[in-house]
């Protein structure tokens, strides 16, 4: 079933139940509170009804005639408001007699009136000593009793049997009719919870949806779908970061076809001179003398590097570059690769500037902080003009170790610098392919460094070139 219907029927069922519970809790409240009133209104009554009797007996003195025949107890009661012709009738205001209507009798036919028998007759007169005058022989625990009092003295008791239900019409018609509502009402709520559960299913299932079209285009390639859901919800958010996450893949995309055309640009270069070279010396074009087999040496030496950075930069992308963490010290590591440089740098015109004078304990890979500080001195030493000075330094700031290589012109457009770290970067005016390079030496130093959790970066030197700042943390 698919997540739409499963939404519709939870919230529907949902509110189904909710409003059931609340239909019967009303119901069952009215019914108890109404109940609740219908008695008190018969207790109300049933408290006229032995003023009534009190002031029959007032009249006779006696429980005579009701004994003899209880029905007179009902005629008593009659709406007509007389006994009977013959035995007494009540006053009357003017022409017109006072007629009353009551809730409960004595017997399940009354006089000259025809009576439901849903339900007996529930009033029992009893005299001074309890015993039953008009009404059934039974009475229960729970009946209401009033005392008939006559000058200060109990003449007898009026009980009253609680009704199991309703009996009145009027009654019966009034529960009826808010029953009637209550089940109209609940009708009402029905379809205004179905439309809100439609409501808050297509509210959560249509950006759902959204993202569901969404990422099956990111499995079919195309990383330039984005999705507009302006929810301030948790699906607001996930679309959000759904859209950074296409961003990112489609950025990485682009940088992986770059990749690939540099690479490719790259290893085409050397490989074209070689071809070139080696179908010159077959034509018998060029003899294959020292000369030829130097530049094919430069150009497979070239190719060698080439091929290696790609191989170290592509075990750090997979996490695959090892790495022997031991403590190491700084300073003789930098001075050892410095020593290898010694007359190269002489031999190019390149004054060195060392200031290292304190050791430098840290935990590293000798190895690959060694080939670090080789790229770095290699790429000042391709890009510095001769003569030049290049300027090595190994200080601690904040219990760090801080090393700056510094050389002279050329420099780096403010623009490029940063950009200096990216693979296959080279800046184009003083830094280009001539020199030799294939702009990933940097790169391999970012990778060394992010691995030992430093930092590197680059900005204008003061001696007219470029300069770099290392930071590592040192060992306590």
């Amino acid at each position: 079933m698919k997540i739409f219907p499963k939404l519709f029927i939870t919230f529907s069922a949902s509110f189904i139940v909710v409003i059931a519970m609340m239909i019967g809790f009303i119901s069952w409240n009215l019914e108890e509170r109404f109940t609740g009133y219908v008695r008190q209104i018969e207790i109300e009554e049933m408290e006229r009804s032995a003023k009534v009797f009190e002031d029959y007996y007032g009249e006779v003195r006696t429980w005579r005639f009701i004994k003899s025949d209880p029905r007179i107890a009902n005629v008593i009661l009659d709406q007509r408001g007389r006994f009977d012709e013959n035995i007494i009738t009540s006053r009357s205001d003017g022409s017109s007699i006072i007629e009353k209507e009551y809730r409960y009798y004595f017997d399940e036919i009354r006089k000259n009136k025809k009576v439901s028998n849903s339900l007996p007759g529930r009033l029992i007169l009893l005299n001074k000593d309890n015993e039953v005058i008009a009404g059934v022989e039974y009475l229960p625990k729970k009946s209401i009793k009033v005392p008939l009092n006559y000058k200060d003295k109990i003449i007898g008791t009026l009980a009253l049997i609680p009704a199991p239900f309703l009996s009145k019409q009027e009654d019966l018609r009034f529960q009826q009719a808010t029953r009637s509502t209550l089940y109209s009402v609940g009708a009402i709520a029905l379809v205004i919870a179905a439309l809100i559960s439609l409501l808050l299913t297509l509210n959560f299932t249509g950006p759902v949806r959204k993202l569901a079209r969404a990422t099956k285009g990111l499995i079919g390639g195309e990383f330039k779908t984005r999705v507009n859901i302006k929810n301030k919800d948790e699906l607001g958010k996930l679309s959000r970061d759904f859209n950074v996450l296409a961003k990112t893949l489609d950025k990485n995309s682009e940088t992986q076809k770059q990749w690939l055309a540099d690479i490719s640009h790259e290893l085409r270069t050397p490989l074209a001179i070689l071809k070139s070279e080696l179908e010159a010396i077959e034509d018998g074009v060029r003899e294959f003398d020292e000369e030829a087999l130097s530049s094919l040496s430069n150009e497979v030496n070239r190719l060698s590097t080439l091929v290696n950075d790609l191989y170290e930069l592509t075990l750090s992308d997979i996490g695959a570059m090892k790495y022997q963490m031991i403590e190491i010290d700084l300073k003789e590591i930098l001075n050892k690769t410095i020593q290898s440089y010694i007359e190269r740098f002489k031999s190019q015109k390149i004054e060195l500037k060392i200031e290292i004078n304190e050791s430098t304990i840290m935990l590293g890979d000798e190895l690959r902080l060694t080939q670090l500080f080789t790229n770095l001195l290699e790429n000042s030493l391709r890009y510095t003009d001769s003569p030049g000075i290049i300027e090595i330094s190994l200080t601690t700031l904040n219990n760090n170790a801080v090393i700056t290589v510094a050389d002279s012109a050329p420099g780096v457009e403010q623009s490029s610098i940063d950009k200096i770290f990216d693979r296959f970067y080279r800046e184009e005016l003083s830094r280009s392919r001539e020199k030799g390079g294939a702009g990933l030496g940097l790169a391999i130093c970012t990778e060394i460094i992010d691995a030992h959790s430093g930092s590197i970066k680059a900005s204008p030197s003061d001696l007219g070139g470029l300069r770099i700042v290392i930071e590592f943390s040192k060992v306590d």
